[in-house]
């Protein structure tokens, strides 16, 4: 079946997806291509706040059990090294705890 050359142009367009032209632009497809960018975009800060939320979380719980292994394992530290683990929790430093045990011990 031979099919004339302008209905062959027009199923063409028809089937593949439609480009903006300057003359008209197809407000469905820029409307459906909006929104798909918004979720994207909404998806995105969504994982970067979760993904903040956890690091947060993680270096927070990880200080804070440092802080009670350090005081259960010293019994003889004064009010000084109290404080200087109170500081190093509120900043979340993340020390190994053989060097926290070396700071301590070398007072």
């Amino acid at each position: 079946m031979i099919i004339p050359l302008a209905e062959r142009f027009f199923i063409k367009y028809q089937r593949l997806e439609r480009k903006m032209d300057i003359g008209g632009v197809c407000v469905i497809t820029t409307k459906k291509k909006r929104e798909k960018g918004k979720r994207k975009q909404m998806e995105d800060k969504r994982i970067k706040r979760k993904m903040v939320k956890t690091d947060a979380d993680a270096a927070h719980a990880q200080s804070m059990e440092l802080l009670e292994l350090n005081t259960m394992s010293s019994s003889l530290y004064r009010d000084t090294d109290v404080i200087t683990l109170k500081y190093q929790s509120q900043n979340r430093l993340d020390f190994p705890i053989y060097i926290v045990n070396a700071i301590l011990t070398w007072h």
